[in-house]
């Protein structure tokens, strides 16, 4: 029996415990690397988030050449030969003879059924791109049927074919720690690796320098996460409060503390667990002035109200924006949980609404691209909510209108955001 390439038996645990178990993608990946040969790292990289990427393209694949869905194990590793059979740069014989050994040594007895349904990959023809349907944009693409549905009655086709198709640099992106390192000094460090890219507000950088980097001085944040911070806080100064209600891991809790140095933010959660990562964060950041609290959003909080200048509420959501930073986002989500998180959206800006005073800001924002988690949330607490108005103020940034900002990957180049600010009169 032929020896299992590292890279790919490395691939196929660490997409057994995303796909089997549940874990998170970045973690998983990350903690497969520190165990792997250099040489095989760049590999498995892409052998996961590749799967994870074409794993809705994958799986229609899968159902169209055989009698019924085999078990998840054994359907992972379709997906990986399938990948690599579709996707990937080696010749088709190749990539079958290793999944078929592959499968000798790990699930004996399915080879055949690996080496039959493997050939029949080869040959096999996607949808075309083209196509103006909801079940050749998903195929295509390789996203979730239900949300190029919504897509498609949100924005169209076409836009939905753009939103679909756009690509973002596959690093990470990381701006400076403004405590701790000057704006020269930061570009001096990161520019002189030569292996980095610019971004509007900090750098795409790869593995390889991250690892240089004293932690102290850096942090990865989205794009599109540093502006939705910027965004609530613009035109703020001094001493004021600030609420941030769904707060973890506390990116934009951190970054406010700094754009706001002088004030003073309670970041909340409801699961404990989660609030530790917010203390961890803002300890790793040297932050002073950001206290991590339990709370859950859903409840109202009676010495909290009319006590904050802005409220920030960042609610769950579908994650619908970041199809393409974490391709995995939306597995085992389903059309059901749009409307279930839209009830909870709903809540969570009804009871931030409390807390700020006369004259004070409230922000609402996701990271869906979504108008059920956006536009149909912050339409009718305005309508619900005389006393706040929407705040006109221009950000400068993204697609604004009537005071709600929105970020889309194909036209902004980060992340999907949606931001709506409210000022109470």
């Amino acid at each position: 029996m032929k020896s299992i390439p590292e890279a790919e038996n490395a691939a196929y645990d660490t997409l057994k415990r995303i796909l089997s178990d549940g874990a998170y993608s970045s973690v998983e990946l990350d903690r497969t690397l520190e165990h792997a040969s250099e040489n095989c790292r760049a590999k498995i990289t892409a052998l996961v988030y590749g799967v994870l990427d074409k794993s809705v393209t994958l799986d229609y694949v899968i159902n169209k050449l055989t009698k019924k869905m085999p078990k998840t194990s054994l359907v992972i590793l379709l997906k990986l030969g399938l990948y690599e059979l579709l996707f990937g740069n080696i010749p088709a014989y190749a990539a079958v003879d290793k999944y078929v050994e592959i499968a000798k040594a790990r699930m004996r007895g399915t080879e055949g059924f690996v080496n039959a349904v493997l050939r029949a990959g080869a040959k096999f023809e996607l949808p075309s791109a083209a196509e103006d349907n909801a079940e050749s944009l998903s195929v295509a693409y390789s996203r979730p049927i239900w949300l190029v549905r919504r897509l498609i009655d949100d924005l169209g086709c076409d836009r939905t074919r753009s939103v679909l198709s756009a690509k973002l640099p596959e690093m990470t992106h990381i701006r400076r720690n403004r405590r701790v390192i000057g704006e020269t000094e930061f570009k001096v460090l990161i520019e002189s690796t030569g292996e980095n890219i610019r971004s509007e507000r900090g750098y795409y950088v790869t593995r390889t320098t991250l690892k240089r980097l004293d932690p102290s001085i850096y942090t990865a944040q989205s794009l599109s996460s540093i502006y939705t911070a910027e965004a609530y806080t613009k035109d703020l100064s001094g001493d004021i409060r600030i609420l941030d209600l769904c707060a973890a891991p506390g990116g934009k809790s951190v970054y406010m503390s700094e754009l706001l140095p002088e004030s003073k933010i309670t970041a909340c959660d409801v699961h404990s667990h989660r609030v530790n990562l917010i203390k961890a964060y803002s300890g790793r950041m040297k932050t002073t002035n950001v206290r991590a609290l339990q709370w859950d959003a859903v409840k109202v909080r009676d010495e909290w109200k009319e006590q904050f200048d802005l409220v920030v509420c960042d609610v769950p959501c579908t994650g619908s924006g970041l199809l393409c930073s974490s391709p995995d986002i939306l597995l085992g989500k389903s059309d059901e949980d749009v409307l279930s998180l839209s009830v909870l959206q709903h809540k969570i800006l009804e009871n931030a609404a409390l807390y700020v005073k006369r004259g004070g800001r409230l922000a609402y924002s996701t990271c869906s691209l979504l108008k059920t988690e956006n536009e149909c949330v912050t339409d009718e607490f305005i309508l619900t909510h005389p006393e706040y108005m929407p705040l006109t103020a221009e950000f400068g940034t993204g697609n604004e209108l009537n005071g709600t900002i929105r970020f889309y990957p194909d036209l902004h180049k980060c992340d999907g955001f949606y931001i709506a600010r409210f000022i109470k009169k």
